[in-house]
Protein backbone atom coordinates (compact mmCIF):
# COMPACT_ATOMS: atom_id res chain seq x y z
CA UNK A 1 0.00 0.00 0.00
CA UNK A 2 2.51 2.48 0.81
CA UNK A 3 4.78 1.75 -2.17
CA UNK A 4 0.90 2.76 -4.44
CA UNK A 5 1.21 5.97 -2.11
CA UNK A 6 4.48 6.83 -3.01
CA UNK A 7 3.92 7.11 -6.67
CA UNK A 8 2.14 9.89 -8.51
CA UNK A 9 -0.87 8.31 -9.37
CA UNK A 10 -3.96 10.09 -8.25
CA UNK A 11 -5.97 7.60 -9.19
CA UNK A 12 -4.62 5.87 -5.94
CA UNK A 13 -6.90 8.24 -3.38
CA UNK A 14 -10.40 6.38 -4.49
CA UNK A 15 -8.64 3.69 -1.61
CA UNK A 16 -9.11 6.40 1.02
CA UNK A 17 -13.18 6.68 1.21
CA UNK A 18 -13.04 2.60 1.26
CA UNK A 19 -10.51 2.54 4.10
CA UNK A 20 -12.93 5.13 5.73
CA UNK A 21 -15.85 3.02 5.46
CA UNK A 22 -14.46 0.15 6.71
CA UNK A 23 -13.39 1.93 9.73
CA UNK A 24 -17.07 3.47 10.48
CA UNK A 25 -18.64 -0.09 9.71
CA UNK A 26 -16.62 -1.41 12.45
CA UNK A 27 -17.02 0.99 14.85
CA UNK A 28 -20.52 0.88 14.05
CA UNK A 29 -20.78 -3.11 14.90
CA UNK A 30 -18.83 -2.81 17.81
CA UNK A 31 -19.02 1.32 19.39
CA UNK A 32 -16.04 1.13 20.08
CA UNK A 33 -15.85 5.15 19.58
CA UNK A 34 -18.89 5.76 21.17
CA UNK A 35 -21.24 8.31 20.34
CA UNK A 36 -22.33 11.10 22.40
CA UNK A 37 -26.24 11.93 22.96
CA UNK A 38 -24.90 15.64 21.61
CA UNK A 39 -22.29 17.15 19.52
CA UNK A 40 -20.43 19.89 20.75
CA UNK A 41 -19.69 22.73 18.22
CA UNK A 42 -17.81 25.19 20.46
CA UNK A 43 -18.75 29.06 20.99
CA UNK A 44 -21.64 27.30 18.19
CA UNK A 45 -23.47 25.45 20.87
CA UNK A 46 -24.14 21.69 20.72
CA UNK A 47 -26.81 19.52 18.87
CA UNK A 48 -28.91 16.51 19.23
CA UNK A 49 -27.23 13.57 18.11
CA UNK A 50 -30.25 11.97 17.08
CA UNK A 51 -29.73 10.99 13.40
CA UNK A 52 -26.07 9.45 13.81
CA UNK A 53 -26.20 7.72 10.22
CA UNK A 54 -25.93 11.53 9.20
CA UNK A 55 -23.43 12.53 11.64
CA UNK A 56 -21.26 9.32 10.53
CA UNK A 57 -21.30 10.17 7.12
CA UNK A 58 -20.49 13.86 7.47
CA UNK A 59 -17.68 13.05 10.03
CA UNK A 60 -16.22 10.36 7.48
CA UNK A 61 -16.57 13.39 4.29
CA UNK A 62 -14.81 15.99 6.49
CA UNK A 63 -11.78 13.10 7.01
CA UNK A 64 -11.75 12.47 3.02
CA UNK A 65 -11.82 16.26 2.56
CA UNK A 66 -9.15 17.16 5.15
CA UNK A 67 -6.74 14.34 3.87
CA UNK A 68 -6.80 15.50 0.63
CA UNK A 69 -6.17 19.18 1.30
CA UNK A 70 -3.38 17.78 3.62
CA UNK A 71 -1.87 15.96 0.21
CA UNK A 72 -2.63 19.17 -2.30
CA UNK A 73 -0.61 21.93 0.37
CA UNK A 74 1.92 19.12 0.76
CA UNK A 75 2.84 18.84 -3.65
CA UNK A 76 2.37 22.07 -3.95
CA UNK A 77 4.33 23.48 -2.17
CA UNK A 78 6.89 20.51 -3.15
CA UNK A 79 7.79 19.15 0.29
CA UNK A 80 8.98 16.12 -1.81
CA UNK A 81 10.44 16.21 -5.08
CA UNK A 82 7.69 14.16 -6.87
CA UNK A 83 4.16 14.39 -5.89
CA UNK A 84 3.26 11.33 -3.54
CA UNK A 85 -0.31 10.47 -1.92
CA UNK A 86 1.26 9.14 1.51
CA UNK A 87 0.08 12.58 3.71
CA UNK A 88 -3.91 11.96 2.57
CA UNK A 89 -3.17 8.15 3.96
CA UNK A 90 -1.30 9.13 7.15
CA UNK A 91 -4.23 11.45 8.10
CA UNK A 92 -7.28 9.10 7.57
CA UNK A 93 -5.15 6.03 9.74
CA UNK A 94 -4.28 8.77 12.34
CA UNK A 95 -7.71 10.28 12.47
CA UNK A 96 -9.08 6.25 12.90
CA UNK A 97 -8.04 6.73 16.07
CA UNK A 98 -10.06 9.81 17.62
CA UNK A 99 -13.76 9.84 18.17
CA UNK A 100 -13.86 12.73 15.50
CA UNK A 101 -13.64 10.45 12.84
CA UNK A 102 -16.77 8.82 13.47
CA UNK A 103 -18.76 11.43 14.41
CA UNK A 104 -18.53 15.21 13.18
CA UNK A 105 -18.10 17.65 16.21
CA UNK A 106 -16.33 20.98 16.53
CA UNK A 107 -12.50 19.62 17.09
CA UNK A 108 -12.90 17.92 13.02
CA UNK A 109 -14.49 21.21 11.70
CA UNK A 110 -11.19 23.33 13.63
CA UNK A 111 -8.90 20.87 11.64
CA UNK A 112 -10.44 21.96 8.57
CA UNK A 113 -10.28 25.81 8.76
CA UNK A 114 -6.49 25.59 10.53
CA UNK A 115 -5.43 23.10 7.24
CA UNK A 116 -7.60 25.98 5.47
CA UNK A 117 -4.88 28.36 7.41
CA UNK A 118 -2.23 26.73 7.04
CA UNK A 119 -2.79 26.50 2.92
CA UNK A 120 -3.38 30.84 2.70
CA UNK A 121 -0.13 30.69 5.11
CA UNK A 122 1.73 29.04 2.45
CA UNK A 123 0.65 31.48 -0.48
CA UNK A 124 2.65 34.14 1.53
CA UNK A 125 5.62 35.40 0.08
CA UNK A 126 8.41 38.21 0.77
CA UNK A 127 7.98 40.35 -1.62
CA UNK A 128 3.97 40.42 -2.96
CA UNK A 129 0.65 41.67 -1.65
CA UNK A 130 0.24 39.39 1.24
CA UNK A 131 -2.66 41.47 2.36
CA UNK A 132 -5.65 39.54 1.01
CA UNK A 133 -4.24 36.28 2.03
CA UNK A 134 -3.90 37.44 5.69
CA UNK A 135 -7.20 38.80 6.10
CA UNK A 136 -8.63 35.45 4.75
CA UNK A 137 -6.05 32.94 6.89
CA UNK A 138 -6.79 35.03 10.28
CA UNK A 139 -10.99 34.62 9.45
CA UNK A 140 -10.29 30.73 8.52
CA UNK A 141 -8.05 30.86 12.39
CA UNK A 142 -10.84 32.71 13.86
CA UNK A 143 -13.74 30.21 12.51
CA UNK A 144 -11.40 27.36 13.39
CA UNK A 145 -11.70 29.48 17.29
CA UNK A 146 -14.91 29.46 17.00
CA UNK A 147 -15.59 25.82 16.79
CA UNK A 148 -12.72 24.82 19.40
CA UNK A 149 -12.35 27.87 21.71
CA UNK A 150 -9.42 26.62 23.57
CA UNK A 151 -7.66 27.92 20.04
CA UNK A 152 -8.30 31.32 21.23
CA UNK A 153 -5.36 31.24 23.58
CA UNK A 154 -3.66 29.98 20.68
CA UNK A 155 -4.09 33.13 18.47
CA UNK A 156 -0.71 34.89 19.53
CA UNK A 157 1.09 32.27 17.52
CA UNK A 158 -1.03 32.15 14.34
CA UNK A 159 0.73 35.74 14.14
CA UNK A 160 3.99 34.34 14.41
CA UNK A 161 3.28 31.92 11.81
CA UNK A 162 3.03 35.20 9.74
CA UNK A 163 6.10 36.75 10.62
CA UNK A 164 8.00 33.75 9.81
CA UNK A 165 7.26 34.23 6.37
CA UNK A 166 7.02 38.13 5.94
CA UNK A 167 7.81 41.23 8.01
CA UNK A 168 5.75 43.24 10.33
CA UNK A 169 3.76 45.78 8.10
CA UNK A 170 1.41 47.35 10.63
CA UNK A 171 -1.18 47.26 8.18
CA UNK A 172 -1.11 44.02 7.36
CA UNK A 173 -1.36 43.36 11.51
CA UNK A 174 -4.86 45.09 11.96
CA UNK A 175 -6.14 43.14 8.81
CA UNK A 176 -4.78 39.85 10.18
CA UNK A 177 -6.33 41.37 14.14
CA UNK A 178 -10.06 42.04 11.81
CA UNK A 179 -9.95 38.79 10.02
CA UNK A 180 -9.69 37.17 13.07
CA UNK A 181 -12.57 39.28 15.47
CA UNK A 182 -14.91 39.16 12.57
CA UNK A 183 -16.20 35.40 13.00
CA UNK A 184 -15.25 35.65 17.05
CA UNK A 185 -17.95 38.40 17.41
CA UNK A 186 -20.63 36.55 15.34
CA UNK A 187 -20.11 33.82 17.38
CA UNK A 188 -20.32 35.62 20.53
CA UNK A 189 -23.60 37.30 19.87
CA UNK A 190 -24.51 34.01 18.77
CA UNK A 191 -23.26 32.74 21.76
CA UNK A 192 -25.05 35.13 24.40
CA UNK A 193 -28.35 35.36 22.36
CA UNK A 194 -28.76 31.56 21.91
CA UNK A 195 -28.33 31.10 26.16
CA UNK A 196 -26.00 27.87 25.67
CA UNK A 197 -22.93 26.93 27.53
CA UNK A 198 -19.62 25.80 26.42
CA UNK A 199 -18.40 22.62 28.21
CA UNK A 200 -14.64 22.24 27.83
CA UNK A 201 -14.74 18.13 28.02
CA UNK A 202 -15.82 16.75 24.55
CA UNK A 203 -16.88 13.04 25.86
CA UNK A 204 -18.82 12.49 28.82
CA UNK A 205 -18.01 9.15 29.34
CA UNK A 206 -14.86 9.33 31.34
CA UNK A 207 -15.16 5.98 33.02
CA UNK A 208 -15.74 4.26 29.58
CA UNK A 209 -12.90 6.29 27.93
CA UNK A 210 -10.02 5.20 30.44
CA UNK A 211 -9.67 1.65 28.60
CA UNK A 212 -8.69 4.11 25.29
CA UNK A 213 -5.65 5.21 27.34
CA UNK A 214 -4.09 2.25 26.36
CA UNK A 215 -4.80 2.77 22.68
CA UNK A 216 -3.03 6.00 22.93
CA UNK A 217 0.41 4.56 24.44
CA UNK A 218 0.61 1.62 22.10
CA UNK A 219 -0.05 4.17 18.85
CA UNK A 220 1.93 7.53 20.73
CA UNK A 221 4.75 5.08 20.62
CA UNK A 222 4.67 4.42 16.90
CA UNK A 223 4.17 7.91 16.28
CA UNK A 224 7.30 8.37 18.44
CA UNK A 225 9.38 6.34 16.17
CA UNK A 226 8.09 6.99 12.81
CA UNK A 227 8.85 10.95 14.02
CA UNK A 228 12.46 10.13 15.22
CA UNK A 229 13.03 8.11 11.56
CA UNK A 230 11.42 11.36 9.87
CA UNK A 231 13.50 13.50 11.56
CA UNK A 232 16.66 11.82 9.34
CA UNK A 233 14.96 13.11 6.45
CA UNK A 234 13.70 16.42 7.59
CA UNK A 235 17.33 17.40 8.14
CA UNK A 236 18.15 15.96 5.08
CA UNK A 237 15.86 17.47 2.80
CA UNK A 238 16.45 21.20 4.71
CA UNK A 239 20.21 20.82 4.26
CA UNK A 240 19.43 20.73 0.22
CA UNK A 241 15.93 23.28 0.25
CA UNK A 242 15.27 26.54 -0.09
CA UNK A 243 14.80 29.09 2.15
CA UNK A 244 10.84 29.12 1.37
CA UNK A 245 10.93 25.75 2.20
CA UNK A 246 12.69 26.14 5.87
CA UNK A 247 10.25 28.78 6.91
CA UNK A 248 7.77 26.15 5.81
CA UNK A 249 8.77 23.97 8.19
CA UNK A 250 9.00 26.07 10.95
CA UNK A 251 5.57 27.06 10.89
CA UNK A 252 4.65 23.33 11.04
CA UNK A 253 6.39 23.26 14.05
CA UNK A 254 4.45 25.78 15.76
CA UNK A 255 1.31 23.84 14.90
CA UNK A 256 3.27 20.87 16.65
CA UNK A 257 3.55 23.44 20.03
CA UNK A 258 -0.29 24.49 19.91
CA UNK A 259 -1.01 20.43 19.20
CA UNK A 260 0.80 19.41 22.42
CA UNK A 261 -0.47 22.13 24.34
CA UNK A 262 -4.11 21.64 23.61
CA UNK A 263 -3.12 17.95 23.71
CA UNK A 264 -1.39 18.21 27.54
CA UNK A 265 -4.21 20.18 28.80
CA UNK A 266 -6.61 17.82 27.62
CA UNK A 267 -5.10 14.91 29.33
CA UNK A 268 -4.24 16.91 33.08
CA UNK A 269 -8.07 18.41 33.15
CA UNK A 270 -10.03 15.83 31.49
CA UNK A 271 -8.01 12.33 31.18
CA UNK A 272 -8.63 12.48 27.47
CA UNK A 273 -6.64 12.83 24.58
CA UNK A 274 -9.15 13.81 21.82
CA UNK A 275 -7.23 17.23 21.23
CA UNK A 276 -4.19 15.13 20.53
CA UNK A 277 -5.63 14.96 16.96
CA UNK A 278 -4.46 18.47 16.68
CA UNK A 279 -1.15 16.90 16.15
CA UNK A 280 -2.26 14.80 13.22
CA UNK A 281 -1.75 18.30 10.98
CA UNK A 282 1.89 18.34 11.24
CA UNK A 283 2.79 14.60 11.45
CA UNK A 284 1.38 14.27 7.78
CA UNK A 285 3.89 16.32 6.48
CA UNK A 286 6.70 15.22 8.79
CA UNK A 287 5.90 11.39 8.75
CA UNK A 288 6.15 11.04 4.81
CA UNK A 289 10.35 11.79 5.00
CA UNK A 290 10.41 8.53 6.88
CA UNK A 291 9.48 6.50 4.34
CA UNK A 292 11.56 8.09 1.70
CA UNK A 293 14.71 7.54 3.41
CA UNK A 294 15.79 4.38 1.67
CA UNK A 295 18.10 3.77 4.99
CA UNK A 296 15.37 3.59 7.55
CA UNK A 297 12.68 2.99 4.67
CA UNK A 298 12.44 -1.14 6.04
CA UNK A 299 11.78 -0.39 9.84
CA UNK A 300 9.17 2.59 9.05
CA UNK A 301 7.44 0.32 6.29
CA UNK A 302 7.35 -1.98 9.10
CA UNK A 303 5.91 0.46 12.13
CA UNK A 304 3.54 1.69 9.51
CA UNK A 305 1.70 -1.51 9.12
CA UNK A 306 1.75 -2.26 12.20
CA UNK A 307 -0.07 0.62 13.10
CA UNK A 308 -2.31 0.36 10.38
CA UNK A 309 -3.29 -3.27 11.29
CA UNK A 310 -3.82 -2.04 14.86
CA UNK A 311 -6.16 0.66 13.36
CA UNK A 312 -8.78 -2.63 13.00
CA UNK A 313 -7.36 -4.71 15.78
CA UNK A 314 -8.14 -2.63 18.10
CA UNK A 315 -12.34 -2.62 17.50
CA UNK A 316 -12.43 -5.99 18.94
CA UNK A 317 -9.63 -5.95 21.75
Amino acid sequence: MLKLFSGNRAGVLIVLPLIIVVYIYLNSLTNYYHQGTTINFGLWGEMTNSVGLFSKILGGLLVLSNALLINWIFNTNEFYERNIYIPALLYVVLMSFYHSLYSIDGLLIAHTFLILLLSKLYQLGQNIDGRSTIFNGSIFAGIAATFHPPLFVMLPLFISMVLIIRPFVFREFLLLLTGMLIPTIYALLFYQYSNHTIDFQLLKQVSEYQKKHFDFIVTASLFVVLFLFSLFGIRTKMQKSSIRLKKLVRILWLFVVIAVLLGGWDYLKFSQIERFSFLMLPLCFFLPFSFTTKKNQFITTILFYLTFAYSFVNFFL
